[in-house]
C-alpha cells in the first residue's frame, strides 16, 4: 500500500512538473497567436488573454508587406542549400575516401572551424565578401551559406565512412573514377542524410544563422536595398524599432514568417528523422 501511494505520489509531481513545463513553452506561442489578431487599444488592455473581436487584416497587412522579403529567402535559401551540400559532400567524400598527404590535419583544421564564435570572423568576412563580390546583391548573402557551414562535412565524412569499402572497390574495378563513384555510389546511398541536412539549412537560413551569426546581422550589414532583404531582416527594419510599438501588427508579421518553417516541419519531420537514425547506425 505505502509502495503504491509512493508511486503515485512520484507520478502526479512528475506529471505536474511536465504540465507546467508545457505551460511554460506554450503560453508565448499561445500569446502571439491572439496578439496578432487584436488592435492596439485591445492588446494594451487585454494583452495576458485572447479576446473578441479578432482583427485577421494583421494577418493580411504583414502578409502583403512580407512578401518580397519571404522569397528573397526562398532564393538565398534555395541556393545556399544546394551549394552546401555539393560543396559538403565533396569535400566529406574526399576525406573519407581519398588518400593524400595531410589529410587529418586538413580534417582537423576544417572541423575545428565549428568551434570559432561567428562574431569573430564577421569584419574578416565582411571585408573579404566586399572586395571579392561587392554588397547588396544576391551572392553576398548565399556564398556564406554554401562555404560557411562545416557540420555537412562532419556529419557526411562519417556517413560515408560507413559505406562498405568493397562498394568502391568494386566501382574502381569497373573503370569508374572518383567523381564518378562520387556521383553514382555515395550520392543515391547519401540521400537521407543529405535531406536532413538541407532541412536544417533551410530553416538555418530561413533565420539567416549564417556562421553561426546571431539572426539578422550578416544581411542587415552587407545589404542596403530594402528589396533584397531576407525574413529575419526585414522583420527587424519595417516591424522592430523604437518608433514601432504597434505590438498585434509585429507579432503577426513573426506569425506569417513563421508559416514556411511550420510547413516545412509538417511535411519533413518523417525524412529528418530518418536521416538522422540513419546516420546514427552508421556511426
Amino acid at each position: 500500500m505505502k509502495n503504491k501511494t509512493k508511486t503515485r505520489v512520484k507520478s502526479l509531481i512528475l506529471n505536474s512538473i511536465i504540465i507546467f513545463l508545457l505551460i511554460i513553452m506554450l503560453y508565448p506561442l499561445a500569446m502571439s497567436l491572439w496578439s496578432s489578431v487584436k488592435n492596439e487599444v485591445s492588446f494594451q488592455a487585454t494583452k495576458w488573454y485572447p479576446t473578441l473581436p479578432m482583427y485577421f487584416s494583421n494577418i493580411a497587412y504583414a502578409f502583403r508587406k512580407l512578401t518580397r522579403y519571404m522569397l528573397n529567402t526562398v532564393l538565398v535559401a534555395g541556393c545556399g542549400t544546394l551549394g552546401m551540400l555539393f560543396i559538403s559532400s565533396l569535400a566529406a567524400y574526399a576525406f573519407s575516401k581519398l588518400h593524400f598527404p595531410g589529410k587529418n590535419i586538413f580534417y582537423m583544421a576544417v572541423i575545428s572551424l565549428m568551434m570559432i564564435p561567428g562574431i569573430l570572423t564577421l569584419v574578416p568576412s565582411f571585408m573579404l565578401y566586399k572586395s571579392l563580390i561587392g554588397l547588396d546583391n544576391y551572392m553576398i548573402l548565399i556564398l556564406p551559406q554554401i562555404v560557411g557551414p562545416v557540420f555537412g562535412v562532419f556529419l557526411l565524412r562519417s556517413f560515408f565512412e560507413g559505406i562498405p569499402e568493397d562498394i568502391f572497390e568494386a566501382s574502381r574495378i569497373d573503370g569508374a573514377g572518383e567523381f564518378k563513384i562520387y556521383m553514382k555510389v555515395c550520392l543515391p546511398l547519401s540521400l537521407p542524410i543529405m535531406g536532413t541536412l538541407a532541412i536544417m539549412q533551410i530553416t538555418n537560413a530561413w533565420n539567416d544563422y549564417m556562421y553561426k551569426r546571431q539572426d539578422y546581422m550578416w544581411p542587415m550589414i552587407t545589404i542596403k536595398n530594402n528589396d533584397l532583404m531576407t525574413i529575419s531582416a526585414g522583420l527587424m527594419l519595417n516591424y522592430v524599432g523604437p518608433t514601432n510599438s504597434n505590438y498585434p501588427i509585429i507579432t503577426a508579421g513573426y506569425l506569417v514568417a513563421s508559416i514556411p518553417l511550420i510547413f516545412i516541419f509538417i511535411f519533413a519531420n518523417k525524412f529528418f528523422i530518418q536521416g538522422l537514425t540513419g546516420s546514427a547506425m552508421k556511426l
